[in-house]
């Protein structure tokens, strides 16, 4: 895997009037986009995913990377909604979010949230695999699993870790308007893999909901059988060199001899597996692929290859290599081939916002939100552009679609710190410091949120709305300040 570059950005009061003076690698000519402290670094460094951190955990920890991109959500969320369905659970009751880290694994933990890593999507060439994980996992939360975590987490003592890996606000902050990253520190490991680890009798049950959902759904259970046989492979092996899906979710015998009999007597077969489904699966792992891996990976890779998936790995492999002169051309073919297609939109205008061509991306980001106007990562990529066009008529616009994108993705510590940056460079500076003291709190950031809330409860009425919210921002952030210490 190509090694991360990390990047530390510094700070400021974001409503000065002042120009940031963000520092970092720069290209010739560059906008006022990476002039900030939110965008302070190249496009060759900079990618749609995740290649910034904003937390640098110790040499001996592993670190691990919250990727926010609002195709792989979608896609990911497309393939959970009839298996939630089955289960009574709404969709939107669920957080699903993707873990960056090389290694098959899955996982659920409180407050409904689903964790899947890179490693998982990219090694899974079936989507029958990958649904049958997701099934099984959905299976946890149907089954109340997640009540035993929230009994045992008193007893797990880096409660900080598990803080750190549910949030998406840290990696936020890291300034691409399509990519949140949170790290938290592996050190401790083998504390987490315990609080995560389920009970021989928690992983049947997962298993029975999972095959009955699919079964029901008329997709076939054999992914989440070749899932299963492949981590049998590994139980000989130590567990340093095992996945660590195979160390929290317990294989036994059993288990394995459940799905035998289940895929005899089931009547799903490969053919109640959308076709789409298949498309959007060969699209997610080339893009991951494509921005993850090295470029001349990605290209040799896919040079034999036809169709969409690999045309965009190829212009995603030139783009991460600075060479637009075959990047544009294939992004150009695949709008044409598909021009609903709003990520193809949203991934030319990457291209040009960090070529410093920013007028141009504002063109393609807005066409990207006007395709999917339910997505907030898409808003935020459009107001990212608006606030860094330096066109003070843009930034009204910015802020409504800073506020849509929090209103459907509160915990987006970017939407929220370039809310700031939009209010303060219009100078209204009550609503800034209430942005930063959402941004601060989200952050982890305690000391600083409640800086804010006092700096922006002098300045706004007693007892209006936002007056209210910064009393519950101030008692949060007290109580989490309080439970960190």
């Amino acid at each position: 895997m190509a090694r991360m570059r990390i990047l530390r950005i510094k700070s400021r009061p974001v409503w000065t009037p002042a120009p940031d003076r963000g520092r970092g690698p720069r290209a010739p000519a560059r906008p006022r986009a990476a002039r900030t402290g939110i965008t302070a670094v190249a496009a060759i460094l900079v990618t749609a995913l995740a290649l910034i951190v904003m937390v640098v955990t110790p040499p001996a920890a592993r670190a691990a990377s919250l990727i926010r991109d609002a195709e792989i959500e979608r896609i990911i969320r497309t393939y959970a909604a009839p298996l939630l369905r089955n289960a009574g659970i709404p969709q939107s009751a669920v957080t699903i979010r993707l873990l960056n880290d090389d290694s098959l694994n899955a996982f659920v933990t409180t407050r409904q949230r689903m964790f899947i890593h890179t490693g998982l999507v990219m090694r899974t060439e079936r989507v029958e695999t990958l649904v049958g994980v997701i099934a099984h996992e959905i299976g946890h939360i149907a089954g109340g699993h997640l009540v035993r975590l929230d009994a045992e987490r008193e007893q797990f003592t880096t409660t900080a870790l598990l803080a750190t890996l549910v949030s998406t606000a840290a990696g936020a902050l890291a300034g691409r308007p399509d990519v949140g990253l949170a790290v938290g520190s592996m050190a401790q490991g083998s504390a987490l893999r315990g609080f995560l680890a389920y009970t021989r009798t928690e992983e049947s049950s997962a298993d029975a909901f999972a095959l009955s959902a699919l079964e029901r759904e008329g997709l076939p259970a054999d992914g989440l059988h070749d899932f299963m046989r492949t981590l049998q492979n590994q139980e000989a092996l130590s567990s340093a060199y095992q996945d660590p899906y195979l160390r929290t979710h317990p294989l036994t015998r059993d288990r394995l001899s459940a799905m035998e009999a289940h895929l005899e007597r089931s009547r799903a077969t490969s053919a109640g597996v959308p076709a789409a489904w298949r498309e959007m699966h060969a699209r997610m792992r080339a893009k991951l692929i494509a921005f993850l891996r090295p470029p001349s990976e990605t290209l040799n890779r896919y040079k034999d290859l036809e169709g969409p998936a690999a045309d965009y790995a190829r212009a995603i492999a030139y783009y991460k290599a600075v060479d637009l002169d075959r990047a544009v051309p294939l992004i150009d073919a695949l709008i044409t081939a598909e021009p609903d297609n709003p990520f193809f939109e949203e991934l030319k205008g990457q291209m040009l916002f960090e070529s410093g061509r920013v007028a141009e991306a504002l063109t393609h980001y807005q066409r990207a939100v006007a395709l999917a106007p339910e997505e907030p990562l898409l808003r935020v990529a459009l107001a990212h552009a608006q606030v860094e066009s330096g066109d003070t008529a843009l930034l009204k616009a910015a802020q409504d679609n800073l506020r849509n994108a929090v209103s459907r993705d509160a915990d987006n510590a970017l939407a929220w710190r370039l809310l700031a940056l939009a209010y303060g460079r219009a100078g209204e500076s009550a609503l800034a410091d209430y942005a930063m003291a959402e941004t601060a709190v989200r952050s982890g950031e305690y000391d600083r949120a409640l800086f804010h809330v006092g700096r922006a409860q002098s300045q706004v009425p007693r007892g209006s709305p936002t007056w209210l919210r910064l009393e519950d921002i101030d008692t949060e952030a007290r109580r989490r300040r309080r439970d960190k210490d």
